[in-house]
């Protein structure tokens, strides 16, 4: 079992043996509550970009659902008339200054779910460590006039004038503590200043009724299987039916998630093999089976397709988040509140 693991366990189980490192807390809670007060009280410190700037994040790690919303955000914004470009991190890579990334480029290079970004929403996009510093590329290489940041809510250098907090429907925020005691970057009551914390499930959850904001709920649409080199599509439903044995593959932060919508689709949980990795992780040929349907996320997919593999039958699932009307209304009043008070255009 891997480090990521155990911790995960233990944070959303019952185990809790990583309570033994319970005597750090107070200098962790007052480090993160430095940090955001700091930002607070100096806002000249943090980079005002002349657009405006959204953050989609979280305050607990692991995999929330980030990556759809800010294709659904995009999506929407495009449909509205805007310009939106993307910054991320480039979890797991190292670039040395701020890098475009395009759908051509290289997963090793500038990360998984930059790559897929960029394959879905068509929007310029930016990955360094430092976003203000990739938001000011991103702006002097591109016509944009609004900014989506990936992740990032903890990233205060960066001013943001809309923050969505993503939250997982089951796990919740697991023990609630800080890490490496829990999954928290920050606080719980750190969600009470956020413009919307979303999550992706089809009923509000008891994890979800026990936080102290209101939660909106989204859903997860998938329709379709795409093959490995995508030049082949299939029903997802049907697809899933017709194949006798599938081998699910995820390297996830929350591959449960992805389980949970493959049965939604029909799939039989208990006539599959799955084999889980770690979060980002770097595929090799041999992780991947020779033959037999195989079947993983669109995330994964980015990096096995360079891998030259022979099973001709490996498919990846691409995801939509479904917005709903009240929170794209919501969203876009908000984002036009922001303009009319500010100098954006």
């Amino acid at each position: 079992m891997s480090l990521e693991s155990l911790f995960t366990r233990s944070w959303y189980g019952r185990c809790g043996w990583t309570y033994v490192f319970r005597p750090l807390q107070p200098l962790i809670r007052s480090h993160v509550r430095n940090k955001r007060q700091a930002f607070l009280d100096f806002p000249e410190r943090s980079y005002r970009a002349p657009v405006p700037v959204v953050v989609v994040g979280n305050i607990s790690v692991g995999g929330t659902g980030k990556s759809p919303m800010v294709v659904a955000l995009c999506e929407l914004l495009l449909a509205q008339g805007y310009r939106p470009g993307i910054v991320s991190r480039g979890h797991g890579v190292k670039v040395k200054v701020p890098t475009q990334v395009t759908p051509d480029s290289s997963a090793l290079d500038v990360g998984d779910e930059p790559v897929m970004l960029a394959r879905r929403t068509a929007c310029p996009m930016v990955v360094f460590p430092k976003r203000d510093e990739a938001v000011k590329h991103l702006l002097a290489t591109h016509d944009v006039n609004i900014i989506i940041c990936d992740d990032g809510m903890q990233h205060y250098q960066l001013h943001r004038d809309i923050e969505v907090a993503m939250l997982d429907a089951s796990r919740g925020l697991g023990n609630g503590q800080l890490l490496p005691v829990g999954p928290l970057r920050e606080p719980i009551e750190r969600l009470s200043s956020v413009d919307f914390v979303v999550s992706v499930t089809s009923k509000m959850t008891l994890p979800l009724q026990q936080l102290p904001v209101s939660v909106v709920l989204t859903a997860l649409a998938s329709t379709t299987l795409v093959s490995l080199n995508g030049d082949r599509q299939r029903d997802a439903q049907k697809a899933l039916l017709e194949e006798k044995s599938w081998h699910i593959m995820a390297g996830i932060g929350n591959p449960e998630r992805f389980l949970a919508t493959l049965s939604q689709l029909g799939l039989d949980l208990n006539t599959v093999t799955h084999q889980w990795f770690n979060d980002h992780h770097v595929f090799t040929a041999t992780d991947i089976p020779q033959e037999g349907a195989v079947l993983m996320t669109e995330k994964d997919a980015v990096k096995c397709k360079a891998l030259g593999l022979r099973n001709s039958n490996i498919w990846y699932l691409p995801v939509s988040l479904v917005l709903p009307e009240p929170f794209k209304q919501a969203f876009l009043e908000k984002l036009n509140t922001i303009k009319a008070v500010s100098s954006y255009e």
